[in-house]
């Protein structure tokens, strides 16, 4: 079956004019807006530090490090798929900006890490746990670490002719270098950091001092918003006194609608004509396999299937047919399909097994573990104890402590080869099977009743939309994007065409998801781009079987919000401050009721109790958080009325009903050791923090990615 990449690979002189001259200004605007026509000059840093450009290139050169050190460590040669390669870009710019902000600057503080030192980490008194976690430096009777394997493993890396063991070793122990720096520094903060006595002695009489409340509240919410008028002098005033509070990161805010490429009748009548075809060859060809391979989505498998098992009428169809019967073409979950019933074989549901795995390693070679299997499968024939054996020798550790048993399983659920070799044999057997990781010497210990099951070989092809499917949807998405380029006739046109609009929030310039999207990072990368201005319409966007088009509803720049873009909110607290002083004095005038029951009752509110409170508490028991609340009530005097005090969800009046201590006061010594650890355990990230903060990072990551 032609796939998407495929119809539009060949799509070429088929794009109508209109989209032409869509692409075309789409282009030409790019290249102008990016002066790619006039200017031949490109930006080469990814980042700013401190005012220090970093080179694009030494992010690269991390980048490819990590991936090289990924594919030595999981024997992967290929390119990490994208989830892996954005976690490695990721890791490789995290390490870039640490190295700026800290570790390069750690050797003028006189902090460093000798080559004794390093030593000691690896082999000596003081090993990294780091080292202590590696598995092949754990000894395979015990489990326990084992420092004579790694200066084995030091002695004989160079004997590695690929280089792989010397350079995956230096990339750790500059790993292990890098991690014992930081360690340094960030023991020297905290040994900088002191809870004096007086201030355990005070946490721990905070803690033990116990108190009961009886307050009135007057929620905000109830009165309507709609009942307090708010002026712009009002919101000017608000915003120039609490500027503080509204810094920002950058971010984006976009509209935007998806544009599904789904096959059409026709299409799908061709597909179905064509397996009509393909069908007439499957019941007459001897060569299946080949034949499956040459002409399904999904590559020839043998497959077994127990009665009811099958979807209907499928099932039924094929436990009365004989072999070579073939059924369809029909369609299941999207797929065209074809059957044909190879044959059927008594087998049963589910096998009981334990293994022994030899896999080749850095100790062994292929051959070696073939024949340690061999001698390990003789000394059982011969009687040997298997769980004994599994347990010394087998490279499933998971299983190799319960003797190599790996309990009940179904087909499906093991590799083939491990699975073909456990089902095939019989209860008692010991035979041995290679899979992709070693040699399994498999025990079958029991085996389920059998029961027939139907070999059957499918034909499978996608339902996907043909060239002229896809061209018109091309064409009729780029119509939208050319026609509807103000936010009115964007809309607008949603409405007519019964589209549904979605949104996206809060983008950040280096965010990879949108709901709903695979891999829309173009998306956010055009909403990043200087020359893309709020209010504009995108150029259509293609992924692999959709277009999306977006409109781009909100820019904020880095630093302070500016007041029109949060005037919503700034009216949002400001008619809360205006509910907040009527509130105030409402409370004022009833307090002379005297008690808070009278104070609630002349203003029809419900009194409330809270009890035990303390002043390290921080929310109201069914309120929520409330400071100011919390702390009038541990410095008023028992019986008093307090004054109004204005809290997070409304004003309050109080009274203190009872103050106790608690049954077990808290110790001091206890406190002081809580207060040191809940300091300290904060340094590692509260200090980097700091240190990027001074030295305002300016990350351009997202103009190349």
């Amino acid at each position: 079956m032609a796939t998407l990449q495929t119809i539009r690979n060949r799509a070429g002189v088929l794009i109508s004019i209109v989209i032409g001259l869509a692409l075309l200004s789409f282009i030409l605007s790019d290249l102008v807006s990016n002066n790619s026509l006039f200017n031949s000059g490109n930006k080469t840093e990814v980042a700013e530090v401190a005012g220090e450009a970093v080179p694009i290139a030494l992010y690269e050169e991390k980048v490819n490090e990590l991936i090289a050190n990924y594919q030595r460590n999981t024997g992967k040669d290929a390119t990490p798929d994208e989830e892996t390669s954005q976690s490695i870009r990721d890791q490789a710019w995290e390490g870039l900006i640490t190295d700026y902000v800290l570790a390069n600057n750690l050797g003028e503080l006189g902090i460093t890490v000798n080559a004794n030192e390093l030593q000691d980490m690896v082999v000596g008194n003081n090993i990294d746990p780091q080292v202590l976690q590696i598995p092949i430096f754990k000894n395979e009777q015990t489990g326990q670490f084992d420092p004579n394997l790694v200066k084995q493993f030091l002695a004989n890396m160079d004997k590695d002719e690929t280089g792989a063991a010397r350079l995956s070793w230096v990339a750790f122990e500059k790993q292990l270098e890098h991690s014992r720096l930081l360690s340094k520094y960030y023991s020297l903060v905290k040994k900088g950091l002191y809870v004096t006595s007086a201030e355990a002695k005070q946490y721990s009489e905070e803690a033990s001092n116990l108190i009961d409340i009886r307050f009135a509240m007057k929620k905000y919410s109830d009165v309507s918003d709609s009942t307090i008028a708010v002026k712009d002098e009002e919101i000017d005033k608000y915003y120039i006194e609490h500027t503080y509070l509204f810094d920002q990161e950058a971010s984006r805010d976009i509209d935007y609608v998806v544009f599904d490429v789904l096959p059409s009748p026709s299409d799908i009548e061709k597909i179905r004509s064509k397996m009509e075809e393909i069908k007439i060859e499957l019941i007459t060809t001897t060569e299946i396999a080949d034949f499956v391979n040459r002409n399904s989505d999904v590559p020839y498998a043998e497959q077994l299937f127990a009665k009811s098992s099958l979807t209907p009428p499928v099932d039924s169809l094929i436990f009365a047919a004989q072999p070579g019967f073939v059924y369809g073409p029909y369609v299941e979950n999207n797929v065209y399909k074809l059957a044909r019933l190879m044959s059927f074989k008594n087998m049963a549901d589910s096998v009981n097994a334990r293994h022994i795995l030899i896999g080749p390693n850095e100790k062994r070679t292929k051959d070696q573990a073939k024949l340690l299997s061999d001698s390990i499968k003789s000394l059982i024939d011969k009687g040997g104890d298997f769980a004994m054996l599994a347990m010394q020798y087998s490279d499933d550790k998971g299983s190799a402590q319960q003797g190599g048993d790996l309990k009940w399983f179904k087909p499906g659920m093991m590799v083939k080869p491990f699975e073909k070799a456990a089902f095939d044999g019989k209860k008692g057997d010991v035979v041995i099977a290679e899979t992709q990781f070693g040699f399994h010497i498999i025990n079958v210990i029991e085996k389920s009743a059998e029961s027939n099951k139907a070999e059957i070989a499918y034909i499978d092809w996608q339902i996907e939309p043909s060239s002229e499917t896809y061209q018109g949807m091309k064409t009729k998405v780029y119509q939208f994007a050319g026609t509807n380029t103000t936010k009115e006739k964007f809309e607008a046109a949603i409405i007519k065409e019964n589209l549904q609009k979605k949104v996206a929030s809060n983008l950040r310039d280096n965010d990879r998801n949108i709901a709903g999207l695979e891999s829309p990072r173009e998306i956010i990368r055009w909403a990043y781009k200087e020359e893309t201005k709020k209010g504009e319409v995108s150029q259509p966007f293609e992924f692999q079987d959709k277009f999306v088009v977006a409109f781009l509803t909100e820019i904020r720049e880095k630093g302070t919000a500016p007041k029109d873009q949060i005037k919503d909110q700034l009216t949002s607290l400001v008619r809360k401050d205006k509910k907040a002083e009527t509130f105030i004095t409402e409370l004022k005038n009833a307090s002379s009721a005297g008690s808070i029951d009278g104070l609630a009752q002349k203003l029809n509110l419900m009194p409330q109790d809270a009890t035990a409170i303390n002043f390290n508490s921080f929310s109201l028991p069914g309120v929520g958080i409330e400071p100011n609340v919390v702390a009038t009530s541990c410095f008023i005097e028992k019986g008093k009325l307090s004054k109004p005090i204005k809290g997070n969800n409304g004003v309050f009046i109080l009274t203190v009903t009872n103050k106790a201590k608690a049954p077990q006061p808290a110790d001091e010594k206890m406190a002081k050791m809580q207060l040191v650890n809940e300091v300290q355990s904060r340094v590692d990230y509260q200090a980097f923090e700091a240190l990027k903060k001074l030295a305002d990072i300016k990350d351009y990551r997202s103009t190349w990615y």
